[in-house]
């Protein structure tokens, strides 16, 4: 399958081949980066990338997919981007303007924390 296809793939299809080791969250993880950055020079939607820590994060799914207990969270494995207005405790949050370039956060907020809990791959923040 091609980055293309893997970035395409909805999280249900993703999930069910996580599930049957047909693709690994990193894989997908490795699609998504790539084509993130060969469009982000276009679009530049990104003022922000965590791309280590989403791999880390990937790498860490890969591994409780493979054991058999099959004990995953809801929505392991799967990319996220959180928006640059909601904040994330010791991340940099700019609200999308250059008055707040050098604003970190104190605190992350509930959206954000639920995401995190549930998906702990975020990419980007946009």
């Amino acid at each position: 399958m091609s980055n293309a296809e893997l970035c395409y793939m909805s999280a249900s299809e993703a999930l069910a081949a996580f599930k049957s080791r047909k693709l690994s969250p990193v894989e997908l993880m490795s699609a998504v980066i790539a084509r993130a950055e060969q469009v982000e020079p276009k679009i530049n939607a990104f003022p922000m990338t965590h791309f280590e820590r989403a791999m880390e994060e990937a790498k860490k799914a890969e591994a409780r997919y493979m054991k058999t207990d099959g004990r995953v969270r809801a929505l392991e494995g799967i990319a996220c981007a959180i928006k640059d207005e909601t904040t994330i405790k010791g991340w940099r949050t700019t609200f999308g303007s250059l008055i707040y370039k050098d604003n970190v956060d104190e605190y992350t907020a509930p959206p954000a924390e639920r995401i995190i809990f549930h998906h702990s791959r975020l990419v980007a923040v946009m």
